[in-house]
């Protein structure tokens, strides 16, 4: 092993910020690897992961990921370290509703907020200036949460950008509100609904106007993709908004 690889590795291993080195050679799994303490490795998210903000990770963005992990511990997870690695040129930003120390740079910023709180996650926006390129719900997980996460936050999504939704398996839960089958009131539901939006913008409704009328915005304009994995979904905001 060459001794700039052997370093990066060392440094890693020890939670130091090695920052852009470390972020321009890694793919998100072995940054995960060197980090812990996140469960996006398990599972298996990293690879979509990589997959859909691959191609936006070397730009300046502003991500912002709530549910920063670990409970009610003020220790965060390692997602934090991990975006802030992955991303070496953004800033990055963790929500929990627990207080944590983070201390991981002057790239990296927290903010205790509720995410079931559309005010609080407004304050949010505000203080990071107003526009988000990606964010990642990984919080409480329960439906009513995530809808009101998604309505607060993704209007401040930058046109391109991309919301991700974790763990959509407590959809289904009872004890995340979920049920069999999932109904409109979870993040399942609000999926169905979106691409029911994506839908709005078919050419089709302007070539062939007399064959129906277009369909009713349900959620959100400008919503360009949905794409549904296991347990993950990623949606992309329109390049015009």
């Amino acid at each position: 092993m060459q001794p700039t690889i052997r370093r990066l590795v060392r440094d890693a291993a020890r939670h130091r910020p090695v920052g852009l080195a470390l972020g321009a050679v890694n793919q998100p799994y072995w940054t995960a690897r060197c980090y812990g303490g996140t469960d996006k490795t398990t599972h298996g998210y990293l690879p979509f992961y990589a997959r859909y903000l691959g191609p936006i990770r070397m730009r300046r963005n502003v991500v912002v990921e709530i549910g920063v992990g670990n409970y009610e511990s003020p220790v965060p997870g390692g997602s934090l370290k991990l975006w802030r690695d992955y991303f070496p040129r953004s800033v990055v930003a963790g929500v929990d509703i627990a207080p944590k120390v983070v201390e991981l740079g002057s790239r990296v910023r927290f903010f205790q907020a509720d995410q079931s709180s559309a005010d609080d996650l407004a304050g949010v926006g505000d203080a990071l200036g107003g526009r988000l390129d990606v964010v990642i719900d990984d919080g409480s997980h329960v439906g009513e949460h995530q809808w009101t996460s998604f309505r607060a936050l993704f209007p401040a999504v930058a046109p391109g950008g991309w919301y991700v939704l974790e763990d959509l398996s407590t959809s289904y839960w009872p004890d995340f509100r979920g049920m069999i089958p999932a109904d409109s009131t979870t993040a399942v539901g609000l999926l169905a609904a979106l691409v029911s939006d994506a839908q709005v913008d078919d050419p089709i409704y302007v070539d062939h106007a007399d064959w129906g009328p277009r369909p009713d915005v349900l959620v959100q304009p400008d919503i360009a993709e949905v794409h549904v994995h296991p347990g993950i979904a990623f949606i992309r905001k329109a390049a015009r908004a």
